[in-house]
């Protein structure tokens, strides 16, 4: 018999990245907790641009259900930054 040392063929491990077994999924909690501060310039760029857009349409005469969508994608960057600064206080 052959002893650990002579003539073993060594045992590599598989290429690729290592598995993800200790990792959870994110869950709707996660998403609904933004940590990043991309998040929070993304949620003010959506907030400016959407609420200052649907002023304007609403100005020009574009019609109440675009002027309304314009606006909601501004109320939901609000949201998005609001729900930032709430996520960044607690953990602070």
């Amino acid at each position: 018999s052959q002893g650990a040392g002579e003539g073993a063929i060594p045992v590599t491990p598989p290429a690729g990245p290592p598995p993800l077994s200790g990792r959870r999924r994110t869950g709707l909690g996660g998403l609904l907790r933004p940590r990043s501060s991309r998040t929070f310039v993304l949620g003010l760029c959506m907030s400016v641009g959407g609420l200052g857009g649907g002023v304007r349409a609403a100005m020009d005469g574009e019609g109440i259900w675009r002027a309304l969508g314009i606006s909601g994608v501004g109320l939901l960057g609000l949201a998005l930054t609001v729900a930032w600064v709430v996520t960044y206080a607690r953990e602070r």
